[in-house]
């Protein structure tokens, strides 16, 4: 079954880890956002009362007539007089009323997120609404159909077929003191929202995030980590990632210790009682080396600490680094999940939930999540992603039959 994930901000490493392969219960029952306000029929009485007032103010006829002035007092449930009952706010007239009141564009069944709610933060606020949790997820479909069967915008009234770009930076409020499900597209956004659960229904994650750049979705994940933290890299690294580890990270205090992750004797004896993080690429860019993820993950979890794994090379259709012990995988998107060469993007998956809130919560401090028009282009992109990983891989089958049979190759 399909667990729920809500996203949201705080967490810190070292939780991370401890928090690890274990259950993790509906998020819509262990968040003050994801619980249903108390008042919520209060609220949209109130949005129902303001739709009327204003109706009256401009002279407009609601349904068949100009309301009297006493018709917002219509709308309250219960006897005649005014007096209302718990049991009135479940009356189907009385919500139909209120639908004719408030218009047929509003979906009742959306939560409303009171802004001043009990022991409420405004970084406890999730980013975007509940999604799905693929982590374990398995799906009856074969690979070459996860990547075109996915419904992007099942909230959609019209139903599309491709999912809709969201081009705009703000979205209304259901009122001046709630929250509604998007309030700013650096925070979320309905296209992107539709990406990064395509993502990672294909990569079996708790949650993915899409980010601008590979570089930015690299630098996200190091910013899991703290200064006195050590993260060990495999040292044939790609030279944006090396350039950033010896310029950036090591000016924020991280350690920063380069192995060969091939070899898991020498992993293991670079493991200090400061090592946070062991990130790798498999295969490695430039040198395609491959590494054994799962002996990786079993050995870093052994020392509580976290295992990164760099998948360009290796799209979710041919590895999915997540079921070998991976806890993160990132992406350059501009590569094999854009397949047209005319966006760039980072993708991180991550397992656990709480790894998942951190990430969110800097994605959204720090401006780098993905635009809605580029989201399109990657939704469009993974629809032909295991077509063309397939025919490439047929292709490179018969370059190396071609040289391996040619007179000039020696070795």
């Amino acid at each position: 079954s399909i667990q729920l994930l809500f996203v949201q901000g705080g967490g810190v490493l070292s939780s991370m880890a401890s928090a690890r392969g274990g259950e993790w219960d509906c998020w819509a029952e262990n968040t003050a956002k994801a619980r249903k306000n108390v008042d919520l029929s209060a609220r949209r009485l109130e949005n129902a009362c303001w739709r009327v007032w204003n109706m009256e103010r401009q002279g407009q006829p609601m349904m068949e007539k100009k309301p009297s002035s006493n018709s917002m007092h219509h709308l309250a449930p219960g006897s005649e007089d005014g007096n209302t009952s718990d049991d009135g706010w479940q009356d189907p007239s009385f919500q139909e009323r209120l639908k004719n009141a408030i218009g047929g564009s509003i979906d009742f069944a959306n939560c409303r997120f009171p802004a001043k709610a009990a022991n409420m933060r405004y970084d406890d606020l999730p980013t975007f609404p509940i999604r799905p949790n693929f982590a374990g997820f398995r799906n009856s479909l074969r690979p070459a159909s996860e990547c075109v069967v996915f419904d992007g915008c099942p909230e959609d009234p019209y139903h599309p077929s491709n999912t809709p770009i969201y081009q705009t930076a703000t979205f209304v409020q259901p009122s001046c003191s709630e929250f509604g499900a998007y309030d700013y597209t650096r925070s979320g956004n309905p296209t992107r929202t539709a990406l990064e659960k395509h993502v990672a229904l294909l990569e079996q994650a708790a949650a993915a995030f899409a980010f601008a750049s590979g570089m930015a979705a690299l630098h996200t994940v190091m910013r899991l980590l703290k200064a006195g933290d050590e993260v060990l890299v495999n040292e044939d690294i790609y030279g944006g990632m090396h350039r950033l580890l010896t310029q950036d990270c090591i000016s924020s205090g991280i350690s920063v210790v380069f192995v060969d992750t091939t070899d898991l004797h020498a992993v293991e004896r670079a493991i200090t009682p400061n090592t946070r993080l062991l990130h790798t690429e498999s295969p490695s860019n430039p040198r395609m080396r491959i590494s054994d993820l799962r002996k990786l993950g079993a050995l870093a979890h052994q020392h509580r600490v976290l295992l990164s794994v760099d998948s360009t090379m290796m799209p979710p259709v041919i590895c999915k680094p997540l079921t070998l012990g991976a806890d993160v995988v990132i992406h350059s998107a501009t590569k094999f999940f854009s397949g047209h060469a005319d966006c760039t993007g980072g993708l991180v998956c991550v397992r656990d939930p709480e790894l998942a809130h951190r990430v969110a919560f800097l994605q959204n401090a720090e401006g780098t999540a993905l635009a809605p028009f580029e989201c399109f282009l990657f939704l469009r992109g993974i629809k032909t992603m295991h077509l063309r990983v397939e025919r490439a891989q047929e292709n490179a089958k018969q370059v190396a039959a071609f040289l391996l049979a040619h007179a000039h190759v020696k070795e």
